[in-house]
């Protein structure tokens, strides 16, 4: 990190000169997205903005109503799991070099992103905005991406420290975890973002941890980020997180933040400074505070005039945003070589699916963003195949709980009041009972829940009497069925048919889960109704998790899959599909066939057990193995494993070795990789480590590292990943530390975690 004992005395010297009014004005909201500078001393105030895909639109400083819309119009980055999906750390950092530039146009300080929170369950309804299930590649991601964020002169804010891995219930929820699975498993994607991205703040969560809340917990942020990681950073709170004043004032927490605009009343406001001057809190508490913040923007050199005056929109911009798209789409499945579609033999092409026509840009919680443009898959389809080929439309099922903004005022207004009750589909995607009902949470981050209205369309008073599509009125069945048979229809006179589907806001969204896995809108019949017709339809699957695709797999000869990939997706999406691009994108989450085989639903808890006074508690029983460690370890087979993702091309792997570094306890393992097809194709190796005979219950595999690298037909490669000796560490308790036994290990690399091509042992 950018720290030198000028800047210390710089900021040493601003202190001494405040008073405590000033300090405490410093250290809380004094707007939305801001706190309170002093003129007087030169200070500016700290700018924030929501960030995960793109620099929000602005709102006024104390009312929750956008302003200057014409200048709000920036560059849509593809989400953490689509990121997460090149498995591209390069294409990461350049991402966050956007990101960064944007902010930085905007006149903003700091980013609020990345998300890094572990995929726990695929219904968490922000899974779109985090990564991955596991925290190697979560990690090394988030690295590069803060690291190209900050290159431009603006801070990011990682979040959420720890354990928000679902959104119902995530104001309250008290997450039971021990400590192995914590420092092993929760806390290293973060560890990686602190001390190799060098990510300038941090956001603690909104749920409890082991009873206190993360923003009152001493052990989660003094203890293990600010003294064992050696963080000297800025915790932020999220947006209403903190409920006391001097627990979390002592606990760690330097920035509070909140959604309302009574700034005065805020906790590390009035009562914070009351609470030092009767003496109950020590002054230099708060100077740390001040400091931490005045070091955060000495680090964006706020103060030497030597910053970035960042630029947004700019084509440059929106180059890499279709190379980042391009890379982060999914091929899971091409029988007898479906894919890619070749334009000049299609005369007729259906494109079938709500999904191909939806923009997504403006919605899902706190990452919401005026895009400039937003390519969908219907226009990037119709932009590939040209005036050759007829592309013709069908909307194949029908949405029937769309989002409607109410009124102008933004969504986080009334964010802290309990919102309205909202189901989604109500045909066959909610739950049974209580606890899989469609919830919200108390209030949200800023990231936040929200009050955007996304009741049922049969829920509303007439709507199903009155379709407001212009189609003749009769029940939601009824259109249904003729969705449905319209496409069917289109698809037995077309050549090629395209079926693009999967999810949408009302779904990858903050403050709610979802409440089944099952795709909504009966989707599954209507992919079915279209292989009867058409066998040689292609399916493609948009969602921001796993979705359950078992109804219909077997029969689909081809499947492409992508999270929120951005303003250029719709184009990335047809470039694939018609063989303008090879697909290289990789799962960053497994598939499991059923949600009873995910473990914190089979043998852990979700959402958690209610209380009886208002409380909930989640255990994390599962422990460590979550994701591929549970199913790779227990032998549970998956519709499509961790790292999956196939190419036009093939790939072979061999001659692998493992030398151990001199004057080091490391090793570097090369192998090499030969393009054996026929076109060019960028391969991720994928390098996992497995324990013989471990003193301590260890998973199967673990994923240790990773490195892209595109190939010519005919061309080999040698590929060198070193591992030091954490790659081979577990957390021991009784040492309170990582520890890596001496013993057998193997070293395996290959295209996913079930289909490792090379392996070779190494003695520790």
């Amino acid at each position: 990190m950018y720290h030198d004992a000028d800047m210390e005395k710089w900021i040493e010297n601003k202190i001494s000169a405040m008073t405590l009014d000033e300090k405490i004005g410093f250290i809380h909201g004094a707007a939305l997205f801001k706190n309170k500078g002093i003129d007087r001393l030169g200070i500016q105030p700290l700018v924030m903005s929501d960030g995960p895909c793109g620099v929000r639109f602005d709102h006024k400083d104390d009312e929750w109503v956008q302003v200057d819309e014409p200048m709000c119009y920036v560059s849509w980055l593809p989400s953490g799991a689509a990121m997460a999906s090149t498995w591209n750390e390069d294409i990461a950092a350049r991402l966050g070099e956007v990101l960064g530039n944007e902010a930085c146009g905007r006149g903003k300080q700091v980013i609020l992103a990345p998300g890094i929170n572990i995929v726990r369950t695929p219904l968490c309804g922000r899974n779109f905005e985090y990564m991955s299930e596991d925290p190697c590649l979560a990690g090394k991601m988030a690295a590069a991406e803060i690291q190209g964020v900050q290159s431009q002169n603006v801070a990011v804010c990682v979040k959420h420290f720890a354990l928000n891995n679902q959104e119902k219930e995530r104001m309250k929820v008290d997450v039971r975890v021990d400590e192995r699975t914590l420092h092993e498993l929760y806390l290293p994607a973060f560890k990686t973002a602190v001390e190799e991205g060098g990510a300038y703040s941090v956001m603690c969560s909104y749920n409890k941890i082991n009873g206190l809340y993360a923003s009152e917990n001493p052990k989660l942020l003094n203890d293990i980020l600010k003294e064992q990681w050696g963080y000297d950073g800025v915790v932020i709170s999220d947006w209403g997180a903190v409920h006391s004043t001097a627990a979390v004032a002592l606990a760690g927490t330097d920035l509070e933040m909140s959604v309302t605009n009574n700034f005065d009343e805020y906790f590390f406001a009035d009562a914070l400074k009351e609470a030092v001057r009767a003496g109950d809190i020590a002054e230099d508490v708060i100077d740390d505070k001040v400091a931490r913040i005045l070091r955060l923007q000495k680090r964006i050199r706020l103060y030497d005039g030597e910053r970035n005056k960042g630029g947004y929109n700019l084509p440059e911009h929106h180059t890499v945003m279709l190379d980042a798209a391009r890379e982060g789409v999914v091929l899971l499945k091409n029988e007898r070589g479906i894919l890619p579609l070749n334009a000049d033999k299609c005369e007729t092409i259906a494109v079938i699916g709500d999904a191909a026509v939806r923009k997504l840009a403006h919605g899902g919680g706190s990452s919401e963003i005026k895009p400039l443009f937003e390519i969908t898959p219907l226009m990037g389809i119709n932009m590939v195949t040209g005036s050759r080929t007829v592309v013709k439309y069908a909307k194949g099922y029908y949405v029937d709980n769309e989002e409607h903004v109410v009124g102008e005022v933004d969504w986080q207004a009334n964010s802290l009041d309990a919102p309205a009750d909202r189901t989604g589909d109500t045909a066959g995607v909610q739950g049974e009972g209580n606890d899989n009902e469609a919830s919200g949470t108390d209030q949200a981050d800023n990231d936040n829940s929200g009050c955007v209205d996304k009741i049922s369309c049969e829920e509303k008073p007439g709507c199903a009497d009155k379709i407001s599509n212009g189609e003749e009125t009769g029940s939601i069945e009824k259109l249904r069925r003729q969705y449905l048979e319209e496409a069917v229809a289109l698809a037995r006179e077309c050549d090629a048919v395209i079926y693009v589907g999967g999810l949408n806001r009302a779904y990858d969204t903050e403050g709610f889960d979802r409440t089944s896995y099952e795709l909504p809108y009966k989707q599954a019949e209507v992919i079915n109704a279209l292989l009867a017709a058409n066998p040689n339809t292609v399916v493609s699957i948009l969602s921001g998790s796993a979705v359950d695709m078992s109804a219909f797999e077997k029969n689909a000869p081809a499947i492409l899959w992508n999270s929120m990939n951005g303003m250029q997706a719709g184009l990335a999406l047809a470039e694939v599909i018609f063989g303008d691009v090879n697909p290289s994108g990789k799962l960053p989450v497994s598939f499991p066939f059923r949600l009873s085989d995910c473990p914190a639903h089979g043998i852990g808890e979700y959402p958690g057990t209610y209380d009886g006074d208002g409380g909930i508690t989640c255990s994390y029983s599962e422990g460590i193995y979550v994701g591929y460690r549970h199913y790779s370890t227990r032998n549970i087979d998956v519709l499509f494993p961790f790292g999956h993702g196939l190419s036009y091309t093939t790939f072979e792997y061999g001659n692998i070795k493992a030398v151990k570094c001199k004057d080091e306890d490391a090793f570097e393992v090369t192998f090499e990789i030969t393009n054996t097809g026929s076109v060019f194709g960028k391969e991720t190796a994928e390098v996992y480590v497995s324990a013989h005979d471990p003193v301590i219950d260890r998973p199967a595999l673990e994923l240790k590292g990773f490195k892209k690298v595109g190939l010519e037909p005919g061309e080999c490669r040698s590929v060198t990943i070193k591992l030091d000796r954490n790659a081979f560490a577990y957390y021991s308790v009784s040492d309170g530390t990582f520890r890596a036994d001496s013993g057998k290990y193997t070293i395996s690399a290959g295209r996913s975690v079930k289909d490792l091509r090379v392996s070779c042992d190494v003695i520790l």
